[in-house]
């Protein structure tokens, strides 16, 4: 028999009390005179032997409820003798963000390193030790002393990688296939403790050992995002910050700071109710071709989301590209070719066409093709696989549909079915589609003068769509299908003067250079660690030497990839840190990225009590809450405890005792 508090078993010493009591009540007898006392002596010895009787009862009851509570509050338990056991000892770390926060008592993370090395101790020699961490490094791979577990406790240092409760079993299970105890130490997050897959497979004991920590008001900078899709030298930028409050304190008068190439830049103060999501709007000019900067608040004590780094990179010419069956005047020829700012534009006639050059484009426009080859097939194939966008414009005074519908159906895009002469307006404008988004407002289109038609397609609808403009009979005049890496364009009208007048109208600029645009890779404003291996690099050079990768004290050399003339960058994933990094060429600063964390890791939300309560009566799990009592507990978590059989002992002597005192008479 062991106990939890043996120190408490000192308060035996309480049991002298009883007994002082009961000595002090041995009273001498008075003398008493009588003529005869002969009846009198025999009652007087018959009572003295039952008061004797009771008095040591009472005392005996006293003695045993003294002892026994004092034994319950004590705690004994029968605990297993751990070096006859040859399972091993995993301990699990969280060391993701949200434990390196310090709510009043320390550091989450050390903490959680202290109890792992509690958790070590009351362990013997003879048993084999495994850590692992979120970082999911080779050292996890190995089994340790109890004394070289300790050194590799202490190298665990906070990283963005998050790893659900389903990740670490399967990762303990690749490490040993023998029976384990895994002590899972976290703040418990919501996120990351799910029991989807895991809960009727946990085959090996698992006991989670709680950190708590305190839902606090955070800013949570949520994602950074450009209004403008097009950013060109001298443009008026302005930037849409997206804040949330992820717990369910208000947040007054926060301020939020926009800092652009090191330099503070505006600032606004924001409110926040208990779980709003706000949009913030920044509004600047910067002359720089390349803009890095960061949106950072000063909330504590969870400051590791602070900032977020984003960079703007000026656009690159988008490639167009426009297929005519011969070398005639067209709406696009005179958008695209006139615009060398933004795009570099070709034109070929289906005779002779440069497929090379072809596959190297952002958007390529079949302008009224009624048929193409088979290697020209094959090339928009290829080209639509590796993310590039077709626009098709139908040609006129089509007869016969069937060799028109076999371009579609090896595009697998609808046929037409039949062709509809009818005047209607072209005025349903899908403003939702991304081609149109932040571009128009119902009230920018509720006074516009729309265009006419005269003659349209109508087209089947066994392919799904999405709808970016209808006529006002609800037929569509333009739609898009999303393809798995690229995108498919379809108008249902030609842009000629016998079926509508589109093309000279002003809706027809806005929706063509939407359209480019929307074609481009525009380099995104940041990426995320932990998630982007493949950088797309704007130089579309096939010979890129010389590629360096700097900041935040790294300088690595990346590995290019080609692919059809744009360049993709591996960091081999050396980024680690979020933050602002250059990517030079032969020396030279071309472009810069932004990495940031994962924005769910700001939105802390530990398990409450009642939520752990139901995953431990559904999973048979066992929780404990840190405390300066955990080395005990883990040492007696395999172990029978007796302290409620003593508890119940000692009320039991105790109603004996009151049962002794009130009830029975003498």
């Amino acid at each position: 028999m062991s106990f939890q508090n043996p120190k408490l078993l000192y308060a035996l010493l309480a049991i002298a009390i009883p007994l002082i009591i009961h000595l002090f009540n041995l009273q001498k007898n008075k003398k008493i005179y009588f003529s005869s006392i002969r009846f009198l002596k025999e009652i007087k010895q018959k009572k003295q032997q039952r008061t004797k009787l009771k008095n040591l009862l009472i005392l005996l009851s006293r003695i045993l409820a003294i002892s026994f509570l004092i034994i319950a509050f004590a705690k004994p338990f029968v605990p297993v003798k751990k070096e006859n056991t040859n399972h091993n000892i995993v301990v699990y770390i969280d060391n993701s963000l949200s434990m390196d926060i310090d709510f009043g008592n320390g550091n989450l993370l050390e903490i959680a390193k202290n109890n792992a090395k509690e958790i070590i101790k009351s362990y013997s020699d003879q048993h084999n030790f495994y850590v692992v961490s979120n970082n999911f490094s080779l050292n996890n791979n190995f089994e340790y002393s109890k004394k070289d577990i300790f050194l590799q406790i202490d190298k665990i240092n906070p990283t963005y990688k998050q790893k659900r409760f389903e990740d670490i079993i399967n990762r303990i299970n690749l490490i040993t296939n023998d029976t384990y105890h895994l002590y899972f130490i976290s703040d418990l997050q919501e996120k990351t403790l799910k029991f989807d897959k895991t809960k009727p497979e946990l085959a090996n004991k698992v006991t989670f050992i709680h950190l708590k920590n305190l839902n606090l008001p955070n800013v949570c900078i949520d994602s950074v995002i450009i209004e403008e899709p097009i950013f060109k030298y001298n443009d008026k930028i302005t930037l849409r910050v997206q804040l949330s409050n992820s717990s369910n304190n208000k947040i007054i008068n926060e301020p939020l700071y926009l800092h652009l190439n090191d330099k503070q830049k505006s600032q606004q103060y924001i409110n926040l109710s208990p779980f709003e999501k706000k949009d913030i709007l920044f509004n600047f000019i910067e002359k720089k071709s390349i803009i890095s900067g960061d949106i950072r608040t000063q909330d504590n004590p969870i400051s590791f989301d602070n900032k977020l780094f984003f960079t703007i990179n000026k656009l690159d010419k988008i490639n167009v590209s426009i297929i005519n069956t011969k070398n005639k005047k067209n709406c696009f020829r005179d958008l695209f070719k006139n615009d060398t700012s933004m795009f570099l534009f070709n034109e070929f006639e289906l005779e002779n066409i440069n497929y090379s050059l072809l596959l190297k484009q952002d958007l390529i426009v079949l302008n009224e093709i009624e048929e193409i080859s088979s290697g020209l097939l094959n090339t928009l194939t290829t080209f639509l696989n590796k993310g590039g966008s077709l626009l098709i414009v139908p040609p006129p005074k089509l007869q016969d549909f069937q060799r028109f519908n076999t371009l579609l159906s090896e595009l697998k895009i609808n046929n037409i079915k039949s062709t509809s002469v009818n005047d209607l307006k072209i005025n349903n404008f899908v403003l939702e589609n991304d081609i149109y988004k932040n571009v128009f407002t119902n009230n920018d289109l509720s006074k516009v003068e729309y265009p006419n038609s005269y003659k349209h397609y109508k087209i089947n609808k066994n392919n799904v769509f999405n709808e970016i403009i209808k006529f006002a009979n609800k037929d569509p005049f333009l739609v898009n299908y999303n393809l798995k890496n690229g995108r498919i364009y379809q108008f249902t009208s030609p842009l000629s003067k016998g079926y509508n007048n589109f093309k000279d109208h002003a809706l027809f600029v806005p929706t063509l250079i939407n359209i480019a645009t929307s074609s481009s890779k525009l380099t995104p404003q940041y990426y995320t660690l932990g998630k982007t291996n493949y950088i797309i690099s704007k130089e579309r050079t096939n010979s890129i030497q010389n590629v360096r990768i700097v900041g935040n004290n790294i300088d690595i050399i990346p590995t290019i990839i080609n692919q059809n003339g744009k360049n993709l960058i591996d960091h081999n994933k050396q980024i680690t840190e979020a933050g602002v990094y250059s990517i030079s060429f032969d020396n030279k600063i071309k472009e810069k990225i932004a990495f940031n964390i994962n924005s769910s890791e700001n939105k802390i939300k530990t398990l409450d009590n009642k939520k752990l309560t139901e995953l431990n009566s559904k999973n048979n799990l066992n929780f404990i809450n840190s405390d300066i009592e955990l080395s005990n507990k883990i040492k007696n978590i395999d172990s029978k405890e007796y302290w409620k059989i003593a508890l119940i002992l000692s009320l039991l002597f105790f109603a004996i005792e009151i049962l002794l005192i009130k009830k029975i008479k003498i």
